[in-house]
């Protein structure tokens, strides 16, 4: 498999010599952070309820919040942006990776393990054990690099077809998060439609003397901002970032897998590797709690 039979562009090339610290160090977390993780998202989201409900109870009653025609312009707005601006299939990517937030798996020494399987078929010339053994490897991209490694195929190839699929990645999930980024932008735009909709009746209903009309119209044009100020930056856009957060931490471990393909590669001892990635783990784990 080379890189032009893959239809891949060239990339970056990324040894054990040449990876910068970042992308070999900064990889792999400690299964304790999943559920650090997990556990701030819980946390905000109900911080997130304590402010509304705080915000609710300062000015009255919680029906005084309720205006469905200001919900209906600022999320009918959102859904008219995301079916103007997406097309569907990123749509249903954007939508069903909000649950990757909460399940993403943090940890790769699963596959670190199985990385290590193959390293030492390979290093006992035992070529059939070890390709049998990596077409088993569950995760499909240091699958991939492991089925290169077994066939042989030319250490500038395979580089090149693993940074172009962590290229792809990136790419996917930027898609993603930028879904929502999107969607942030514009919900302040129609929470001010549905200001200027509700000042329109209300100068409409000026001249007549009717209150609840007016208060009507008033109640549309500000809460309608309302709704679309708290969209944006209480949902979209914590949601944007969160998943901007697990692009970064699965590119570094896709880095650090790669790096143990590449030494593989090299014909390095499971001993060796190993050490390696555990330096790896070790650094980024200290990382991750601050230098702990």
């Amino acid at each position: 498999m080379t890189l032009n039979e893959r239809g891949a562009r060239p990339a970056r090339k990324v040894t054990s010599a040449t990876a910068p610290a970042g992308a070999r160090r900064g990889g792999a977390k400690a299964s304790g952070v999943t559920s650090r993780f997990i556990g701030t998202t819980l946390v905000g989201v109900l911080a997130t309820v304590a402010l509304l409900w705080f915000v609710v109870s300062a000015g009255g009653n919680w029906h005084f919040y309720y205006n469905p025609e200001g919900l209906v312009i600022v999320l009918g707005g959102v859904v008219c942006v995301a079916l103007l601006a997406f097309r569907g299939d990123e749509i249903r990517a954007a939508l069903g990776a909000l649950m990757g937030i909460v399940r993403d798996r943090d940890s790769i020494r699963v596959d670190v393990a199985e990385l290590l399987e193959v390293a030492r078929h390979l290093h006992e010339k035992r070529i059939q054990a070890a390709d049998e053994r990596a077409q088993r490897v569950a995760h499909p991209f240091l699958r991939l690099g492991l089925q290169m490694v077994v066939d042989a195929q030319p250490l500038e190839d395979l580089l090149q077809v693993m940074n172009w699929r962590i290229q792809k990645q990136m790419e996917l999930e930027a898609g993603q998060s930028r879904f929502f980024r999107t969607l942030a932008t514009f919900s302040p735009a129609f929470g001010l439609l549905g200001t200027l909709a509700g000042m329109v009746g209300m100068l409409k209903h000026l001249g007549e003397g009717d209150i609840g009309l007016i208060g009507g119209s008033m109640a549309v044009a500000m809460l309608a901002t309302l709704y679309g100020l708290v969209l944006a930056n209480l949902v979209f856009k914590p949601i944007a970032i969160k998943l901007e957060q697990r692009t970064g931490r699965r590119v570094a471990l896709m880095n650090v897998l790669l790096e143990g393909v590449v030494l593989t590669h090299l014909g390095r001892s499971p001993t060796l590797i190993q050490d390696s990635l555990d330096h790896y783990l070790r650094d980024a784990r200290e990382e991750d709690w601050g230098g702990a």
